[in-house]
């Protein structure tokens, strides 16, 4: 299994084990030998970027999880979805009606999706990014209907309670409460309404007072544009979906308990996706700090706390080969996820002090770091990890004359 490694500790002779992608295009393909030419190219171009790199002797002595699946049924969902907004992209570009986009064609392509990820079940959501910031609205779009999916998947049996609770039907049936179709189709079109004023979201520095009035609108517009085919909790989840736990969404600033179920996982969803996306206005958060900060940290009352419960389970934010320094100056190697809590994975302590291998017959089995009374995650890559083990006060509630300011604040918390 490769180990994950930053752009500054690679060297000459070390193989690549997964392709560098950059708009699509392969930059460094999977098994090259790196020689100082591409690595001084990717320390160039790619610096914040971590490879991963093979490790024949790890390999030979180590159990490393196999995630390769995960990874490939979110790869082949999140295509599926991009192709589909790519549709709507083009009309807009083409400054064509809204009327003229096949929501038809769009609404059958969540039906595929949606029985292949009923065919291939995961346990962790495992999403990847390709480098390529033209294609922003489209891939978060594919990710965050993912991860919609799986996260929906994941708590039926609170679906279930929440979607009685809220319905004034009484024989709503388990199988009705836990159809996911709406679920899916307003994950696909959330941002329906920001193909209009894309520009706004490419745009440094603080908004003017009409354009953040019209990011205030957006989950409207979108919702206005669906045609009256498609359901009416699709549509609400569109015009809901940048609603808050706490009652300080926009645009209405909904209190938790009138707030769909749907809507609630998608904002969960759609939030992380944003935080840990580079955009020409903000650089991104490490998967890592984005979840902490919305399950533990300072944005953490804006989430339904039982989904981000889940959600904190299902995303893993140090990937399987990932190198993370402990407070005593080793590092460790993950060798598999954990499922109940994504910051405490199965490690090994493979790299001494000096970030030399510890010999073979000197390692020892993988453990959770918790069960290290004293021992802690320090770094991962050029991210300090202290955070990890603080705690933090709540973010002031903020109203609707002053947020969002930012492009990025118009997305997350």
């Amino acid at each position: 299994m490769p180990l994950v490694l930053r752009t500054d500790e690679l060297q000459e002779g070390m193989r690549l084990g997964d392709s560098l992608m950059f708009n699509g295009l392969v930059m460094l393909p999977a098994g090259k030998i790196l020689t100082a030419r591409d690595i001084a190219a990717v320390r160039r171009r790619f610096p914040n970027v971590g490879l991963t790199v093979g490790d024949p002797v790890l390999d030979e002595v180590i159990d490393f999880e196999d995630d390769k699946a995960e990874r490939t049924i979110a790869k082949e969902a999140q295509k599926k979805i991009v192709k589909a907004m790519e549709h709507v992209k083009d009309r807009f570009n083409n400054r064509t009606d809204a009327s003229k986009i096949n929501f038809k064609g769009m609404a059958d392509s969540v039906n595929d999706v949606m029985q292949y990820i009923r065919d291939n079940p995961v346990s962790s959501a495992l999403i990847s990014r390709s480098l390529d910031s033209d294609g922003y609205l489209s891939e978060h779009t594919g990710n965050v209907f993912y991860l919609s999916l799986v996260l929906g998947n994941a708590v039926k049996d609170y679906v279930i309670k929440e979607r009685t609770r809220q319905t004034a039907a009484r024989d709503l049936t388990a199988d009705h409460a836990m159809d996911l179709k709406p679920l899916g189709l307003g994950a696909m079109f959330m941002d329906l309404g920001m193909y209009p004023i894309r520009s706004i979201f490419e745009k440094e520095g603080e908004l003017s007072a009409e354009e953040k009035e019209m990011v205030y609108d957006h989950p409207n517009v979108g919702a206005e544009m669906l045609p009256d085919s498609i359901s009416a909790t699709a549509r609400m989840i569109v015009r809901t979906h940048h609603e808050n736990y706490d009652g300080n969404g926009y645009p209405r600033g909904i209190p938790s308990e009138k707030l769909h179920i749907f809507s609630r996982i998608v904002r969960i969803c759609d939030s992380y996706d944003a935080a840990t996306a580079d955009r020409v206005f903000q650089k991104a958060k490490t998967p890592a700090k984005a979840l902490w900060e919305m399950s533990l940290g300072s944005y953490r009352q804006f989430y339904d706390p039982l989904l981000m419960k889940v959600f904190r389970g299902m995303i893993q934010p140090f990937p399987i080969g990932s190198k993370l320094m402990l407070n005593d100056g080793r590092y460790a190697i993950v060798v598999k996820y954990n499922n109940q809590d994504a910051f405490d994975p199965f490690v090994i302590v493979a790299f001494d002090q000096q970030n030399k291998r510890i010999p073979v017959e000197q390692l020892t089995k993988p453990f959770n770091i918790s069960s290290k009374p004293g021992l802690r995650f320090t770094r991962f890559g050029n991210e300090p990890l202290a955070y990890l083990y603080s705690t933090s006060g709540k973010t002031p509630a903020a109203s609707r004359g002053q947020y969002p300011k930012t492009a990025f604040q118009a997305s997350v918390p």
